[in-house]
């Protein structure tokens, strides 16, 4: 994923996202975008919930 993507995911900049997430990010792409699918499905079956 771009840094650009994961940074508009995160809420961030991309400046913001290298400095302080460089660490984490390395290597640890299919994780992260594991857990952002998760969060989306989460929150459309929060959403079909309440509709």
């Amino acid at each position: 994923m771009s840094l650009a993507e994961t940074a508009r995911r995160a809420g961030q900049s991309i400046a913001v996202l290298q400095r302080y997430y460089a660490k984490v990010l390395d290597g640890e792409e299919e994780r992260m975008n594991d857990l952002i699918d998760q969060g989306f499905a989460e929150q459309a079956t929060d959403d079909e919930a309440t509709s």
